[in-house]
């Protein structure tokens, strides 16, 4: 018969500390993510703003560019089946009953946003 085992009060504290830490360095991942987005934009002539800061989750997205807002999600790894393969440029799909999606880089949607100048309206009109 096994003998259940409790653990103390110190040992969990040390367990809340390191889940603690952990939880903080993976928000610094994240907005390190945000702000290199938002360099990026404006590397390209774009108007960007950081929206999510110091924890106070924006309601329409983490990053703002050229008024249309996006989310960030940085993971360690990110699945195979959504990076571009061969000679592709990207990759789209769809769940089922979803809209159709695509993941290309950002430097390329970046560029893509900036050569349409003046027409980016018609972006905003198809969201």
């Amino acid at each position: 018969m096994k003998r259940k085992t409790v653990a103390t009060s110190k040992q969990k504290t040390a367990t809340r500390a390191k889940n603690r830490r952990r939880g903080r360095r993976n928000r610094q991942r994240g907005a390190e993510l945000q702000r290199l987005a938002v360099s990026m934009a404006k590397e390209f002539g774009l108007e960007a703003f950081n929206r999510d800061r110091g924890g106070a989750q924006h309601e329409k997205g983490d990053v703002e560019i050229d008024g249309l807002y996006y989310g960030c999600k940085r993971r360690k790894n990110v699945p195979a089946w959504v990076m571009p393969e061969k000679e592709e440029t990207g990759v789209v799909f769809r769940g089922e009953r979803m809209e159709p999606m695509i993941a290309i880089s950002l430097r390329r949607f970046l560029l893509l946003i900036s050569i349409l100048g003046d027409e980016r309206s018609v972006i905003k009109k198809h969201k």
